[in-house]
């Protein structure tokens, strides 16, 4: 063996001695006491470190698909309540035929969307849209409170549209820029127009009923189409 070999063995010795071979580094491992639990809350934090904190993953579109959802939810639900209770008319009375020329001849004033209210596609205004939906099912409520003093189906079913009227309200609030500028029907108004309209009778009264649930539903179909104009709710209708 050469000099200049002799020399380098004693330095390969001394790193040998440093370096714990690889059957001696498992032998530790199967000779240790492994614990999982631990292992996987190890793994658990280095996962969580490798994400900024404090930020949803997937934004405020987020929140912005779920109110969306709610306010779909909503109006889906009152044109499905309405639809039943305009059924259950028609089944008992067999009022449903020649509604609007006797709702034109009534004269109740119901809400309706036109286009200074700018829900439609041509001139939309998100703001001012909000504003009319907000006012008119605000306005909507006096009639719904003749219809359930008149119904003589059940009762709470009326209630129930009124309440999901409420919450839909409250919704659609938080979306305009000043909800304190919302109108609110005025209540000697809503007194005079209750007196005038329990004075009707028999047919015009069961025609009454369903005019004022079918103009709820058609301000609702106006009301669901603008709402695919908002942001963040295309995807979710």
């Amino acid at each position: 063996m050469s000099e200049d070999h002799s020399a380098l063995k004693p330095t390969r010795n001394k790193r040998e001695l440093h370096l714990p071979s690889r059957n001696q580094t498992m032998n530790s491992l199967s000779t240790s006491t492994f614990n999982p639990v631990a292992f996987c809350l190890g793994l658990l934090l280095a996962m969580a470190s490798a994400f900024p904190t404090g930020t949803s993953l997937e934004g405020d579109s987020k929140d912005e698909g779920t109110d969306a959802d709610k306010t779909v939810k909503f109006m889906t639900t009152i044109r499905f309540q309405v639809t039943e209770l305009r059924k259950e008319m028609c089944d008992k009375y067999n009022k449903c035929e020649n509604t609007t020329v006797a709702l034109a001849r009534n004269n109740l004033n119901l809400p309706e969307m036109t286009d200074k209210d700018r829900c439609f596609h041509s001139g939309f205004n998100q703001e001012t849209c909000l504003m009319k939906i907000i006012t008119g099912l605000l306005e909507f409520q006096i009639y719904l409170d003749y219809v359930q003093n008149k119904f003589e189906g059940e009762k709470g079913n009326i209630i129930a549209v009124q309440n999901t009227i409420k919450s839909l309200v409250q919704n659609l609030k938080q979306k305009v820029k000043n909800s304190e500028a919302v109108t609110t029907p005025d209540p000697s108004t809503n007194a005079g127009l209750l007196s005038k309209l329990h004075l009707q009778s028999g047919w015009l009264k069961n025609t009454t009923i369903n005019l004022i649930l079918q103009s709820l539903d058609v301000f609702m179909q106006y009301s669901l189409r603008a709402t695919r104009m908002l942001p963040g709710h295309l995807k979710s209708l």
